[in-house]
């Protein structure tokens, strides 16, 4: 076993807000193997619902590292979107781990920058990315996360944020119209708001009010279909949905000068390739005056792969150290 992994196998798991992906990495450098998809709150804690699996396998996992969708406070943390609350090492007496680890769902994903390939990725925007450039993942799901990749002299930083309380505001006479439909019955306009599963209701009603057509009561994934479909009041409200997201993806490049690339991660975002104008996203995501010459330079990629998270996971629990995750106060047991 390499130097400073965790004891495999290794239970590793995405647990956002609305659904948790499950899966165990028998060895180091084994990709992850996929164990069971569980509603988030389907259980009243996490350590009943990941027991419940545990409980099926012949081989029990020595280790885990949790992605959990909210931030962390040392070895806590709570979802933001959900009611579960997560302290390490009372997971880990519950459930015999001689070791573990959480992180923020989105240092999952900017670590899985490092070992994705060319085919889990579509690229959106070529850019000319510099290839130790600080990485810079985000995208919609429940909420919207966003976290940042910084390697210097061989070594990884994994950089969380909570990028997506950011205020938002309308940037043109188009968005202005539908703005107050949009802010109707929120205390702030945030990024989340906005780029998230309910953002896209959200967007769909403001549309369907500005055009004066009658409203249906839809979900995120009704709209999606319903756009696929060629729907004119969803189809509307996806184009709004991507100019923003490359609006806000441009912005966020440009605060973290990402000149590695950016990744669009989620599950709603690769449903919607198909509808993606790429020439148009282009100009979005690239047209920041006075910095339209720096812009020009980051890439805008989508990330196709399902299983994203856990790979991030699981180059994590092979050698934690190469994120500078290795920090005794994170590790259950120190």
């Amino acid at each position: 076993m390499p130097a400073g992994a965790f004891p495999h196998p290794v239970l590793v798991a995405d647990i956002g807000g609305t659904n948790s992906r499950l899966s165990l990495v028998p060895n180091p450098g084994a990709p992850p193997e996929p164990l069971a998809r569980i509603h988030t709150g389907s259980h009243p804690s996490p350590e009943e619902a990941l027991g419940s699996v545990l409980a099926t396998l012949a081989t029990k996992p020595r280790s885990a590292v949790l992605a959990v969708a909210g931030p962390l406070d040392g070895r806590k943390a709570q979802l933001t979107n959900a009611n579960w609350q997560f302290e390490g090492g009372r997971i880990a007496r519950a459930l015999g781990f001689e070791q573990g680890l959480l992180v923020n769902d989105y240092e999952a994903l900017a670590a899985s920058l490092a070992v994705l390939g060319e085919k889990d990725v579509v690229t959106l925007v070529a850019g000319k990315p510099e290839p130790d450039g600080l990485r810079l993942v985000l995208g919609p799901g429940t909420g919207f996360g966003a976290a940042a990749l910084v390697r210097r002299e061989g070594r990884g930083v994994l950089v969380p944020t909570e990028a997506g309380h950011i205020g938002i505001g309308p940037e043109d006479a188009a968005e202005e119209k539908i703005w107050p439909a949009l802010a109707s019955g929120l205390p702030r306009v945030t990024v989340e708001a906005l780029l998230s599963g309910d953002g896209l209701v959200r967007l769909h009603r403001a549309v369907a009010n500005e055009s004066g057509m009658l409203e249906a009561r839809v979900s995120a994934a009704d709209v999606t279909t319903l756009a696929l479909d060629g729907n004119p009041g969803a189809l509307m409200a996806v184009v709004c949905f991507w100019r923003l997201l490359a609006r806000v993806a441009g912005d966020l490049a440009l605060a973290f000068k990402a000149t590695g690339g950016v990744y669009i991660a989620g599950g709603i975002v690769p449903r919607l390739l198909p509808l993606a104008d790429r020439a148009r996203l282009k100009v979005v995501f690239a047209g920041k005056p006075p910095m339209e010459e720096l812009a020009a330079r980051f890439a805008l990629h989508v990330i196709t792969t399902k299983d994203a998270a856990e790979q991030g996971l699981a180059a994590i629990a092979a050698a934690p150290a190469r994120f500078g995750l290795d920090d005794r106060s994170r590790l259950w047991f120190a």
